[in-house]
C-alpha cells in the first residue's frame, strides 16, 4: 500500500523515522540532483549541503502545506536554497580564508555571477516595479519600512507586491517542475 505524501509528512512531523525514510527514498535522488546541480564547482560542499537540507526537511516539514505545494516541489525548494546559502557562504570564506586573494576573488567572482543569473532568471518573471522590490527586500535585505519609504508608498502596498510576486513564482516554478 502506496502511503501518500501528506501523509508520510504528517507522519514526519511526528518524529516517525520510517515515514522519513520513505521519504528520503522518494525524493533522495531529487535533492542529490539539486545540490550537485548548484554545487557543481564546490564539489567538496556537495555531501554537507545534502546534510544539512536532510535536517531542514526534518525541523521543517511541519511548514509543508499540500494546499500551496506538492511534497515534491517541497523538498526541491528545500534543497536548492540550501544549496544557494552554500554558495553564498563558501564565497564569504573564499574572502576571508587562506586562499590567494586572487584565487579567492575570482572564484568568488564566478559563484557570484552564477547566483545573479539564477535569481536574474527568477525575477524576470515579474514586472520591473515588482523585480525592484524583491531585490530591495531579498537581496539587499531591506525591511518593507523601509522599501515603503524610498518609494513613497504604503507598507501595506509593498507587502501585497511581494505576496503577489511570490505567488507568481511559485505557481511558474510548480509549471516548471512538471
Amino acid at each position: 500500500m502506496k502511503i501518500s505524501d501528506e501523509k508520510l509528512a504528517r507522519l514526519t512531523s511526528k518524529g516517525n523515522e520510517k515515514a522519513f525514510e520513505e521519504i528520503l527514498r522518494r525524493y533522495g535522488g531529487l535533492i542529490k540532483a539539486i545540490v550537485y546541480y548548484h554545487l557543481s564547482n564546490i564539489s567538496m560542499w556537495q555531501d554537507d549541503c545534502i546534510n544539512d537540507v536532510l535536517l531542514k526537511i526534518w525541523q521543517n516539514i511541519d511548514r509543508f502545506n499540500p494546499q500551496k505545494s506538492t511534497l515534491k516541489n517541497w523538498i526541491g525548494a528545500v534543497a536548492k536554497y540550501r544549496a544557494i546559502d552554500y554558495k553564498r557562504k563558501y564565497c564569504r570564506e573564499l574572502i576571508t580564508g587562506e586562499l590567494n586573494e586572487n584565487i579567492a576573488d575570482e572564484r568568488c567572482a564566478l559563484l557570484q555571477n552564477e547566483i545573479k543569473e539564477e535569481v536574474d532568471s527568477l525575477l524576470e518573471n515579474l514586472s520591473a516595479e515588482d523585480r525592484e522590490i524583491f531585490i530591495q527586500r531579498y537581496i539587499m535585505d531591506r525591511t518593507v519600512d523601509d522599501i515603503a519609504r524610498s518609494q513613497e508608498r504604503t507598507t501595506g502596498y509593498i507587502y501585497n507586491r511581494l505576496s503577489r510576486g511570490r505567488k507568481k513564482l511559485r505557481r511558474l516554478f510548480a509549471k516548471e517542475r512538471l
